[in-house]
């Protein structure tokens, strides 16, 4: 206690459970302080809290970079059929492709260049 005894229950305290936090308090446990780490975050009006991590880790980089990268699965799902991936997945199945699929895109693709390229080469 604070009693003036000079003893104390913690060598160090950590304010804030953010990756900063989270990392003084690890290194100093390792280099065995004994550590408290403090966070609490103020529920909103509808009673949202979270965990450990702080703001980039709950409601920040973390869940934005997920929702983005979900985002770009869907678009390239569509682009992934039309290269002949017609099952997506694990599991026991897994998926599958076709791969004529594959090839006659790929082939249609290049042929579009071609052309695209002659059409050029025409006009100049």
């Amino acid at each position: 206690g604070g009693g003036g005894g000079g003893k104390y229950l913690y060598d160090v305290v950590v304010i804030g459970g953010g990756s900063g936090g989270l990392a003084c308090a690890k290194r100093c446990a390792k280099y065995g302080k004994k550590v408290t780490l403090l966070d609490f975050v103020k529920p909103t009006p509808i009673g949202t809290t979270w965990g450990l991590g702080g703001t980039c880790v709950n409601v920040g980089c973390i869940p934005k970079k997920l929702m983005h990268y979900g985002a770009l699965l869907g678009e390239a799902a569509g682009d992934a059929r039309s290269l002949g991936w017609t099952k997506f997945g694990a599991g026991e199945e897994g998926s599958k492709h076709d791969w004529e699929t594959l090839v006659t895109s790929v082939q249609n693709h290049v042929r579009g260049i071609n052309f695209g390229y002659r059409t050029e080469m025409r006009d100049q």
